[in-house]
């Protein structure tokens, strides 16, 4: 059986399992600690919001992370600001973010937005061909906004629920449904790129190497810098209730 066959099977394994659970209503007499104060009771209850049935699980893999991100990304990343001039990480960024207008012009008409589509569609060439092949956002100049999609978005604005919460080893935050259209969109470029391309050193290069570094460079979150005891249970709260909020607006 294939590698693409075998992606499929995940990604269908995946949503299988991506029916909302019921959450069991807070309450503050059943929790082990005792809260004090308002605050502290009001921080404890949107706690108890987001579905996390691998709590023990997900804050070891939360710890594993913090130590790669510290010992080894965030040293990397370091190296690479060092020996790579400023518009150099731009024109890197920029690339893999035009590349991205694929999964952001599948989604938009997979969630029946045909104009977004279009308008992705138009950033896409025009960044690919005047922006020398996506390293300059000149379509951000020109008045055509990006608009960030993803299979993940696509299954919630058409009303699937998030299913649990998980933390990703390397990848970080995430959900049931987040991590099958993660599945799912790294299927529709596994499909689309040439094998021809996908076999070739410098794609090698790209993808499993400069475009990691590249996504950590742009990401400012550090782990275990809030400064709070409840960093988890933070991060945890606001990840879902910003995801949440996204795929809100979309439907608007």
């Amino acid at each position: 059986m294939s590698a693409r066959h075998w992606i499929w099977i995940v990604a269908v394994g995946l949503a299988a399992c991506s029916a909302p659970p019921k959450v069991p209503p807070f309450n503050a007499a059943k929790t082990e600690r005792q809260f004090t104060t308002q605050a502290e009771q009001d921080f404890a209850q949107q706690q108890f919001m987001v579905y996390d049935p691998a709590e023990g699980a997900n804050k070891q893999v939360y710890k594993f992370n913090a130590k790669l991100d510290k010992y080894v990304l965030l040293p990397i990343v370091d190296a690479y600001k060092y020996v790579t001039p400023g518009f150099v990480r731009r024109g890197v960024t920029n690339f893999f973010m035009n590349v991205g207008e694929v999964h952001n012009f599948t989604n938009a008409l997979l969630q029946a937005k045909p104009y977004q589509a279009t308008k992705t569609l138009g950033r896409f060439m025009l960044n690919t061909t005047v922006g020398l092949a996506g390293t300059v956002d000149v379509a951000t100049d020109a008045g055509l906004k990006r608009h960030p999609e993803d299979f993940g978005k696509t299954l919630g604005y058409w009303g699937a629920g998030s299913g649990a919460y998980i933390m990703l080893p390397v990848l970080g935050p995430s959900n049931v449904r987040d991590t099958v259209g993660a599945i799912a969109d790294y299927a529709t470029m596994y499909f689309i790129i040439p094998d021809s391309v996908q076999n070739s050193t410098a794609y090698a290069v790209a993808a499993y190497g400069l475009q990691p570094i590249d996504a950590r460079y742009s990401n400012e979150f550090r782990y275990f810098s809030t400064g709070s005891p409840f960093e988890y249970e933070l991060v945890r709260y606001i990840v879902t209730q910003a995801r949440n909020l996204e795929i809100a607006n979309g439907r608007k």
